[in-house]
């Protein structure tokens, strides 16, 4: 079954992780907030995504799901300049790339 959580409490097994990795990742989901909101009036981004199905995901299986699926839509992108002039592309794919590892790299594949 794969029921979304809404609460703003983390899921279970983002709580279980070590403190570093919780802070990345919740970091993570709130830079692709600012991302997401800043550009979709834009409609600009390669992928409209909802970057709490990271950090809400019933399991670290969907969390992984997600992020890649994020990371692959932005993968390869033209670069794209954030304000503070990094490529936002190449930061959203690089991101979710890494917040899938953590998670992989705790509960497995």
């Amino acid at each position: 079954m794969n029921h979304e959580r809404h609460s703003t409490d983390p899921a279970r097994w983002l709580q279980a992780m070590n403190l570093s990795d919780q802070i990345f990742i919740t970091g993570t989901v709130m830079v692709l907030e600012q991302i997401r909101v800043r550009r979709t009036p834009l409609g600009d981004l390669p992928l409209v995504y909802d970057e709490s199905r990271i950090r809400d995901a019933a399991t670290p299986a969907i969390a992984v799901r997600v992020a890649k699926e994020i990371s692959a839509a932005f993968e390869g992108q033209a670069a794209y300049a954030a304000p503070d002039g990094v490529d936002e592309h190449w930061r959203v794919a690089n991101m979710t790339r890494e917040v899938a590892a953590r998670i992989e790299g705790v509960f497995g594949r």
